[in-house]
């Protein structure tokens, strides 16, 4: 198991970077995925949220409620945990957050790093009345773009999620073979993803990241869709058994250590209709012109094109995606997308989808998504399950 301290210590230096760079002499962060990427520090509950603490020429700080004391210092990689709220006979700075950020950030600070792109307004409200000399200054860009280049222990981590993803979709495919129904075979595939987790990868936490609302213990997933619900995007799993001419696509995410990738594989029962095989041969086709051409210096608004020029060909230009791809890691959609007007250049270390597909009620949809991961000379596939045409 790698050790995580060193690469969350090289993230602060490069976040301290950009806060000399803009000026800003403290950052306060609170949205689940950045506290967890500089602090390895999931609470899994957020009801009592943790914040990441970065102040100019200090220690960095990971803040928790009382209640989560015991669980941060055994996960997370930081020295200077300080807690706050009241819970057993733990001893924290202040009943609430806020009073104890009084205690930990000079008060009269005046540029604070925050994420706009997550805090509420009443978070915001609530800085400002305990530093009313600072300025907010959004920082989501800045980590978003520091996130989407992963380091070698980011890429471990994905690298044994992809392992348990190829085996939740190949199950759900040789459950449907044997004539179970959709839903059926997704519990299957997460039955065998679980028990590939306890027997490789138990040492890690398999949690996502949640809301104030709802927590989530396990981010094992299969689920799929058939026919013109594929159209919808995302749905549960539902008890239809797979007939003659019907496409069923089966996804899966997985999480190890918080790092998550997918794979999704559509696959055609039988003989399907014209349409529906010539949308699963232009989305082939437009897989490997975009496989063709993943390597460092390309643009991500490159690959979407040229994908979409393959659709065209193929007579589907009145139902193109918006996208044919997205960041993986902490989210499950990544920032960024691979679509037009995405003018970044791929880098190596970069992980990403490549998932060029057709969805519309009339034709249903067809979609393979493979995580890749970008190298200094081209790519490597991270899931590695069949990506030719599949047939029941």
């Amino acid at each position: 198991m790698m050790n995580a301290k060193p690469y969350t210590a090289a993230r602060i230096e490069k976040m301290r970077a950009i806060m000399e760079r803009n000026g800003i002499e403290a950052i306060v962060l609170s949205q689940p995925e950045n506290v967890f990427y500089f602090t390895n520090f999931n609470p899994i509950l957020t009801s009592h949220p943790a914040y990441f603490l970065l102040a100019k020429n200090q220690e960095p700080c990971l803040l928790v409620h009382c209640i989560r004391n015991d669980h941060a210092h055994e996960d997370s990689t930081m020295e200077n945990i300080q807690l706050y709220g009241a819970w057993g006979n733990n001893v924290a700075l202040s009943e609430n957050a806020n009073g104890a950020m009084e205690q930990l950030i000079a008060a009269d600070v005046k540029k604070i790093g925050v994420e706009f792109d997550f805090i509420s307004i009443s978070s915001c409200k609530a800085l400002q009345k305990s530093f009313p000399s600072a300025e907010l200054e959004d920082v989501s860009h800045d980590i978003a773009m520091m996130k989407i280049v992963k380091d070698a222990y980011e890429i471990d981590l994905c690298r044994k999620s992809a392992e348990l993803v190829d085996l939740g979709v190949s199950t759900h495919i040789e459950c449907l073979r044997k004539g179970m129904n959709e839903a059926e075979a997704c519990t299957e595939g997460q039955y065998r993803m679980r028990r590939a987790w306890h027997e490789k990868f138990q040492e890690y936490e398999v949690a996502g990241f949640s809301s104030k609302e709802q927590a989530q213990i396990d981010s094992l997933c299969v689920w799929s869709m058939a026919n013109e619900r594929i159209a919808y995007g995302c749905d549960c799993p539902r008890d239809h058994v797979p007939a003659q001419g019907d496409l069923i696509l089966p996804m899966s995410w997985a999480r190890v250590g918080g790092y998550c990738v997918e794979n999704e594989r559509v696959v055609m029962v039988g003989k399907v209709s014209e349409t529906r095989e010539r949308a699963y041969q232009a989305m082939l086709e437009a897989r490997g012109k975009v496989f063709s051409m993943i390597r460092p210096g390309e643009l991500f608004e490159n690959l979407y094109l040229s994908a979409m020029e393959i659709f065209r060909k193929y007579g589907f230009g009145d139902i193109l995606p918006g996208r044919c791809g997205h960041g993986m890691g902490l989210s499950t959609h990544e920032f960024p997308s691979v679509t037009k007007g995405n003018q970044l250049k791929l880098e190596p270390g970069m992980i990403f989808t490549v998932e060029p597909g057709l969805m519309s009620r009339e034709l249903g949809g067809v979609r393979h998504s493979d995580t890749v991961l970008v190298t200094d000379s081209g790519f490597e596939s991270l899931t590695k399950y069949r990506n030719d045409i599949i047939t029941i």
